[in-house]
Formats: C-alpha cells, structure tokens, sequence
C-alpha cells in the first residue's frame, strides 16, 4: 500500500502528469519494498499489462494497494502481494497505474533490469516453498491468539 495520502492527490497527480512517487506502507510487498523506506515511482499503464508487472488499484475500501500481477484474464487480473498468500481478482479497469522504477537508499531500479526481473520471477516460481514453510507460523500464530482471547 502507498503511505496514507487523499485519495485526489493521487489521481491528481496521474492524471495532470502521468506519474506519482511515493514510500510504501505496509509487508504485502515485502521483501522488495519496506515501509517508509522505498520510494515507488508509478505511472498509468501504457496498454494492458503483463504477468509480474506491480499494479496500483483501489481496493473495496478504497485504500490504494500495490501488488504483483501473476496472471491475465480476458478482463482481470490475477493479483497477489509479494509476501501475501492470497489471490485477487482485480477487474482492467481499477488499476490506476504500474511500477515503472523504485528507490532504495538512493539507488534507482528500473522494473526492466535484468536482476529485477529475475527477481519477480524467481519470487514467484518458489511462492509454493514458501507457503508451506510458513504454514507451521500461520498455524502457531491462530491458536496464540485464540488463546490470548
């Protein structure tokens, strides 16, 4: 998710512009974005887009939210947070804008480098391990709480 900003500054920006910077708020992203501590660069998509391209749309509730595509339909997205196990279907037509470029401690890093996109790919070809191995913390986590209440 982008850092809590109105909802018309925004758009605004997108619209006059065509492009919006930002930090990140929130782990659904992690571990390629980390609050506060990335900055994003968007831009409104120039056609449709692509499995592993990061989408901003809003959500049901209204709050912007940024995550990875991994699948295209006939008229959705098949959208999931890099460090999120579920997936959404996100109609064509609520996404805002997709990443083109993000900073880290200065460094500028293209969506289109080479290690950038090796590493989407790889993060989603292993996202199976990954479930699994976080599904004994998942499980650890329900029955603490259920017993804190």
């Amino acid at each position: 998710m982008l850092d809590s900003v109105s909802q018309s500054v925004v758009e605004s920006e997108l619209n006059s512009h065509g492009i919006y910077a930002s930090t990140t708020n929130g782990v659904s992203m992690e571990p390629l974005f980390r609050t506060g501590r990335d900055v994003v660069i968007l831009e409104v998509p120039k056609g449709e887009l692509k499995k592993y391209d990061v989408a901003l749309y809003k959500s049901n509730r209204g709050a912007y939210t940024l995550h990875r595509v991994i699948g295209v339909r006939n008229d959705e997205y098949l959208i999931r947070g890099d460090n999120t196990y579920r997936i959404e279907h996100i109609r064509k037509d609520r996404i805002i804008a997709v990443l083109t470029e993000f900073n880290r401690k200065g460094k500028k890093y293209s969506v289109n480098d080479r290690w950038y996109m090796l590493y989407a790919r790889i993060w989603n070809f292993i996202y199976p391990v990954r479930y699994f191995l976080r599904l004994p913390r998942r499980i650890a986590s329900k029955i603490y709480h259920k017993l804190i209440k």
